[in-house]
């Protein structure tokens, strides 16, 4: 009697492999099919703005002070018109941040920012 339940829990545990795996090829197949039936469609592009939005950049900085400097000019650097392009600094340091954040706020705004 022992011997014949063994025989049916491995045989059960086979058969549930069995069909994990087999269900595992079958949506393997299936993505496949997808992917050939729908590779040929164009993907249409997004539209290009007729005029572009004005974009805020936020600058979360706590004691940055030999970050900032550089953070700053890669901003100011951004492919985008300087018109639409507003830059905040979120600072709340407690070191000499705010100052250097300062100067280079003004180096920024005599550059048109």
């Amino acid at each position: 009697m022992q011997g014949s339940l063994g025989y049916v829990i491995w045989t059960a545990c086979y058969l549930a492999v069995l069909l994990g795996l087999s269900a595992y090829g079958v949506h393997r197949y299936f993505i496949i099919y997808l992917f050939l039936k729908n590779r040929k469609r164009a993907v249409v592009p997004a539209g290009r703005f007729r005029q572009l939005p004005r974009v805020t950049v936020q600058l979360p900085i706590f004691n940055e002070i030999y970050v900032v400097k550089r953070l700053l000019r890669s901003v100011s650097e951004l492919d985008y018109p300087r018109e639409l392009l507003q830059i905040q600094v979120l600072d709340d340091s407690t070191d000499d941040t705010r100052e250097v954040t300062a100067s280079c706020a003004e180096e920024l705004r005599q550059r048109g920012f």
